[in-house]
Order: C-alpha cells, then sequence, then structure tokens
C-alpha cells in the first residue's frame, strides 16, 4: 500500500485472496492477486501473485470500501474477495381481485 504525490491512499501492490465461485471452480496458482492501476472504468486490476494472469477488476465502490477499512484498521496482510450480493426490492403481491 502507497500513497500517491498528493498524500492519498492507494491499495496498488495489497494483495487480495480471490474466493468467488468461478474461482473455486478455476483456481489460477492459489488464487492471491496484486492490485495493480486499472483501466476506465474500473479503479483497480487484480493480477495473479504467481503467474501475472488477469484474474479481474475492482470497481470504483469496492476500491473506495476497501481503502476505507485500511485507513480505519490499518492494511492486513491479504484481503478476501468473495461475490458481490445485489438485491433487488422484491414487488409487493399483487391482493386478490374482489367481486
Amino acid at each position: 500500500m502507497n500513497t500517491n504525490l498528493f498524500g492519498a491512499l492507494t491499495l496498488i501492490g495489497l494483495k487480495v485472496k480471490l474466493d468467488r465461485p468461478i474461482d473455486r471452480e478455476r483456481p489460477c496458482c492459489n488464487n492471491v492477486c496484486i492490485i495493480r492501476p486499472g483501466k476506465e472504468p474500473h479503479a483497480a486490476e487484480l493480477r495473479c501473485a504467481d503467474c501475472g494472469q488477469h484474474r479481474g477488476w475492482l470497481s470504483k465502490p469496492t476500491t473506495r470500501w476497501i481503502e476505507h477499512v485500511v485507513t480505519r484498521f490499518g492494511a492486513p496482510e491479504v484481503i478476501t474477495v468473495r461475490k458481490a450480493h445485489t438485491f433487488q426490492e422484491e414487488a409487493p403481491p399483487a391482493e386478490p381481485l374482489s367481486s
């Protein structure tokens, strides 16, 4: 973990352990990646720490969350990334028609 020229926190170089369903189905080495600079629209790239293969992207919201945690608690040795969960609001059940 480093800071940039303006003193802002950057996660470049931090290790990430991938624990998504795809990583269990098709693992790459030890599923440990290094955070690298990203390309728009992504905030960062994940590259395998052992072979250098591209393993995924980090979104800007996820990167901000990791930065917040690191700022508050310090950088862990390895961060585990799991599948994101999104919840869609369910429509209320339709009321029966009265006769």
